[in-house]
């Protein structure tokens, strides 16, 4: 018995010594050009991103700068995008705004002087959204804690029949209120001392975040062409999110199949790990293609659809309160500091204090809360978006 065990250790550090950690070669690679662009009916700017390629190694994608990109219709007009930041080209709204049933073709020319072309696109009409709603649900974090939230889901329906096949994605707007309001702070600089009003106040601002993932369904295989509870996003209360006043803007458009099934691909391979065993975005060969290099692979898709959209606004106390909050991490962070006890001391602490304190007026003294919970700026802008109501 003791020889065996001898010899099944020695075969273990023989395999042991046989295993080599694996790198992944970055040798030889080559760059590969990448597009996404979608025109639509809307009346705005429509935006086209042309980026290359990076090796594993490196991080993000490489803009493909001083590019001359436009678009042109199935009459001859054509249309230029003009550069707003590396990789990013932006039509003007006031000489193009899509047509639906009108052909589109994307072209391409990069300050190598290398020519690429999309396939015809057919820009498509979009049935209206009938309805955005949502509900309460609650979810498994992957340390399998619980989670509160809600589901936010799309209705939709094409009398038709004619749509079949639907992208969806979103833009969301919330209120970030500090947990400790902030309106006076003391002003040294006057002669006595002074409580003053802040300016600006800090205890409202806003944030926006825009989806990145992709959302698309189909109803060719339905009876009839309705989408009904697709979910376009999920939304827990471990943020600010849902703390207060809440609002997501839902834009639907329709795809060709084509489309939809080059999107369907993306979405797995995007909902994918992220490993060397995963499917590669190079398999995910698009609509573009170089005019003199027929066989070269061109990552991305052009494409073109009219936009349907809706907005709906949820409101903690109206709509939400019978969701579970996680415990408030700003509870129990004031300090205390009283002028006419302190004397000297007190403007000593509130010189440390200053850079990251900020007061609140209390009847045994003056309260300083830390500033991530006091203002608001560190995590949104004072700006107040144009479509968001008044505060109750």
């Amino acid at each position: 018995m003791k020889g065996n065990t001898f010899l099944t250790g020695l075969l273990i550090l023989t395999l042991w010594g046989c295993v080599e950690p694996f790198e992944p070669e970055t040798g030889g690679f080559k760059s590969v050009l990448v597009v996404e662009g979608n025109i639509s009916d809307a009346d705005e700017p429509y935006l086209i991103t042309v980026s290359r390629t990076a090796p594993l190694d490196a991080s993000g994608a490489i803009p493909e700068k001083g590019a001359f990109v436009q678009v042109k219709d199935e009459e001859g007009a054509a249309f230029l995008f003009t550069e707003v930041a590396p990789g990013k080209y932006h039509s003007n709204p006031l000489d193009f705004i899509g047509c639906s049933g009108k052909n589109y073709t994307l072209s391409i020319i990069t300050s190598s002087n290398q020519r690429y072309e999309s396939d015809v696109v057919t820009l498509k009409p979009t049935p209206p959204i009938d309805s955005i709603y949502f509900e309460r649900e609650m979810r498994l974090t992957d340390a399998g804690d619980s989670l509160d939230g809600i589901r936010i889901m799309v209705d939709a329906h094409d009398p038709l029949g004619t749509s079949e096949y639907y992208k969806y994605s979103w833009t969301e707007t919330y209120e970030i209120r500090p947990h400790y309001p902030s309106y006076y702070e003391w002003n040294f600089s006057v002669t006595p001392p002074a409580f003053v009003r802040r300016n600006p106040e800090i205890n409202l601002c806003f944030k926006t975040d825009t989806c990145r993932q992709v959302l698309v369904t189909s109803t060719a295989n339905l009876k009839t062409d309705r989408v009904s509870e697709f979910e376009v996003n999920y939304v827990s209360t471990v943020s600010f999110r849902l703390k207060s006043r809440y609002s997501i803007l839902v834009r639907q458009q329709t795809l060709s199949e084509k489309s939809f099934r080059y999107w369907s691909e993306v979405q797995k391979t995007s909902e994918s790990l992220g490993t060397l065993f995963d499917p590669q975005p190079y398999q995910l060969t698009g609509n573009v293609h170089n005019i003199d290099d027929p066989e070269e692979p061109v990552l991305g898709y052009f494409d073109a659809s009219s936009v349907a959209q809706k907005r709906i606004f949820i409101d903690r106390e109206k709509d939400l309160r019978s969701l579970t909050y996680p415990a408030e991490p700003c509870i129990n962070q004031l300090k205390t500091f009283s002028p006419q006890e302190e004397g000297d001391v007190f403007k000593d602490e509130f010189n440390l204090f200053i850079s990251w304190g900020y007061l609140i007026v209390d009847a045994e003294g003056l309260l300083w809360a830390p500033p991530e919970c006091a203002d608001c700026r560190l995590y949104g802008t004072l700006e107040k978006p144009d479509f968001w109501p008044d505060s109750p």
